[in-house]
């Protein structure tokens, strides 16, 4: 892999040897929060509805023709678009890349909201969607990374195309990365024709007015809890989460490590086998642990009957506590390292993937290779490295909330 910054361009190269297909993702950090919720969302989708010279049916219809595939992803930190081509398409793709980025018109913007009003409303249908949607919202109360798809649903009328424009303008003047990967032949020609063709690339060296978010603060004591009543309801939906460090922490491999020996490894996880196998409370349930730039978020998620909602928020606590008090055996500690770098290495094998990761990475300050670090840093996580990692958890403030028939938010 190579790391050229050439004209304050900065270039990651993966040299992917006899591969049929180029990957390119450009990579924009989101450094200031939106004016309104729901507007780096709608920017991603209006980036495919027409440029200046080609409108959004001839524009899709041409990239199907030539079999190039574009991926736009707007995430709380960074938008991503992604091209994949065949090599000797290299500058034909690079062409709607540059046509896409900087000639986009935004004339469909109401139509756009439209049909986003839709999808959100069909999305919060869901009963999970609808309770994570305000677990998130209230964890995170008052920070931006709290813009969820309801929040979004109320301010899309809000949104101009002016606020479109703006947000393009700040984007095409926040820190970036290009990312490659694939058959390479010229790493200077390559360099050299994005140095010629897309100086808006230049990255710029601003600073994130996001802030920092490492504590969620009750409404009295260390635990609040949010009861959304749904009548109509067979399963009750419960989380409980806690703000925990983050990616730059010494403490992210350990509760990585944690996180998936607790409930990240499917049917041989701690809350897999003990409640749902041996408990019978759950339909599903499982652990997450989310990194973003300013944050981090370890939660629990449980589907079950609504008479269970207690004794779900009590198994919780319980493995947890055994987790901090009990180091992991050798054989559950090393399986949880084995299933983590496992899906880092079968993740890691495409044009795509690795264009991704890599961009990724080094746009959230984490450094070039760092799949490679991040797995020695795992490989050396111990039994009471695991312990320290839930004691970690279990000093924070958390937030339940629970969706369910009224008959049963009495806990």
């Amino acid at each position: 892999m190579e790391h050229i910054i050439k004209n304050n361009i900065d270039i990651i190269i993966n040299h992917r040897k006899n591969t049929p297909r180029t990957a390119v993702c450009f990579y924009f950090a989101i450094d200031e929060p939106e004016r309104y919720s729901g507007t780096h969302g709608l920017f991603a989708k209006l980036l495919l509805q027409g440029t200046k010279t080609k409108d959004a049916k001839t524009l899709a219809q041409e990239l199907e023709n030539n079999c190039i595939d574009i991926n736009i992803k707007a995430k709380q930190d960074y938008l991503k678009v992604s091209f994949l081509f065949l090599n000797e398409d290299f500058n034909l793709a690079m062409q709607y890349a540059k046509d896409i980025l900087l000639n986009s018109t935004f004339d469909d913007l109401e139509k756009e909201k439209f049909k986003t009003k839709n999808e959100i409303n069909t999305e919060l249908d869901n009963p999970k969607a609808l309770a994570s949607d305000a677990f998130i919202k209230r964890l995170f109360d008052g920070h931006y990374y709290s813009n969820t798809a309801s929040k979004a649903l109320d301010e899309l009328d809000k949104i101009t195309k002016q606020d479109i424009i703006q947000t393009h303008k700040k984007i095409l003047n926040s820190r970036k990365v290009l990312s490659i990967a694939g058959d390479i032949k010229n790493t200077q020609e390559l360099v050299q024709y994005f140095v010629q063709n897309f100086d808006f690339m230049k990255s710029k060296k601003t600073n994130s007015k996001i802030l920092e978010y490492q504590n969620f603060n009750p409404q009295s004591g260390n635990v609040e809890i949010l009861k959304i009543e749904k009548n109509d309801l067979n399963q009750a939906q419960i989380f409980q989460g806690f703000i925990v460090p983050g990616l730059k922490s010494d403490f992210y491999p350990k509760l990585s490590v944690m996180n998936n020996i607790l409930g990240a490894s499917g049917l041989s996880s701690r809350l897999f086998v003990e409640l749902r196998d041996k408990k019978g409370l759950a339909y599903t349930v499982r652990s997450d642990y989310e990194t973003l730039y300013k944050s981090a978020v370890f939660s629990f998620y449980i589907a079950t009957e609504p008479k269970n909602i207690k004794k779900s928020l009590e198994g919780f606590e319980y493995e947890l506590k055994k987790l901090a008090n009990n180091p992991p055996t050798k054989e559950e500690l090393q399986g949880a390292k084995e299933n983590i770098t496992g899906k880092i290495e079968y993740f890691s094998q495409t044009n795509s993937q690795l264009s991704s990761t890599e961009g990724y990475s080094y746009l959230m300050d984490l450094g070039l290779n760092f799949n490679e670090k991040y797995i020695n840093m795992i490989n050396n996580v111990n039994a009471l490295d695991v312990c320290d990692a839930a004691k970690i958890i279990l000093s924070k403030n958390s937030l339940i909330c629970a969706l369910a028939p009224k008959e049963y938010l009495n806990f």
